[in-house]
């Protein structure tokens, strides 16, 4: 694995923690109770989730997801996901030899406009690594629809990327769209849900195989069967790879904490 995803990761994690709370330094502030009191503060209003997947993929082989998501004041937004994949029809259990990661930080226009700025990296083995600019609308949140989604209770938001930085000479471009529902939540009282996702590209570049408009999508339905332990089987589909692989079926443990 590239090694400048993690130094990609930890920078971030630094700004987060720790660059962004020393700013309230820069205030005048009369004594350093004042200062700690501002800093749990920042913390206090810091939430989010993190989740890990393992799956076993009807195509033989195996992935761990993992989803992190930080909310932080003044409208800014950390979202990462990553997979370490195994090779197709690997006789070795968990062998992951791959990557593939999107690391995003967002920041909110105002708390009353659903539309976010987003900056998204994108790397993996193999790929090209990307910069990618675009504004990221949360379709749920809006005023004349909201109410409906409420009623659904759906989110989905999505996000195109006309901006994108690589070492292709022609223009490429993606929309990313992102999803999910609780189902019958109080007849179930909030164990079943229904998540997932779905991307497509625009590749005009000179140096990508295809000219066509691959997506990639992805389905997961979760069932809570203790604490925060889910059962999921997810459904796959991958306009990128071979004809007889685009298609399999996920099943496999998450695990997810809040915070």
């Amino acid at each position: 694995m590239k090694f400048k995803v993690w130094y990609f990761i930890c920078a971030v994690i630094i700004y987060i923690f720790f660059i962004i709370p020393s700013c309230f330094a820069l205030e005048p502030i009369q004594n350093e109770l004042q200062i700690n009191s501002n800093k749990r503060q920042f913390f206090k209003n810091t939430h989010g989730y993190f989740d890990l997947n393992g799956y076993y993929d009807t195509r033989s082989f195996d992935v761990i997801t993992n989803n992190t998501l930080i909310n932080l004041p003044y409208g800014l937004h950390y979202y990462s996901f990553t997979n370490l994949l195994g090779p197709f029809n690997s006789a070795d259990s968990f062998t992951l030899n791959k990557y593939y990661t999107e690391q995003n930080i967002r920041l909110a226009l105002h708390k009353n406009i659903p539309i976010e700025l987003n900056v998204q990296w994108n790397s993996g083995s193999h790929l090209t690594d990307k910069i990618r600019f675009g504004p990221r609308i949360r379709v749920n949140d809006l005023p004349w629809i909201g109410k409906f989604f409420k009623k659904l209770n759906l989110i989905y938001a999505i996000a195109p990327f006309p901006l994108q930085i690589d070492h292709s000479k022609g223009y490429d471009a993606q929309i990313e769209q992102f999803y999910r529902m609780q189902v019958l939540p109080k007849y179930f009282k909030d164990r079943v849900y229904i998540s997932g996702f779905a991307d497509i590209n625009f590749l005009y570049g000179s140096d990508n195989r295809t000219r066509h408009h691959p997506s990639v999508t992805e389905t997961q339905l979760g069932v809570r069967l203790i604490n925060q332990v889910y059962a999921v089987i997810e459904y796959r589909y991958n306009g990128f790879l071979p004809t007889n692989k685009r298609n399999g079926l996920g099943l496999g443990l998450e695990y997810l904490f809040k915070f």
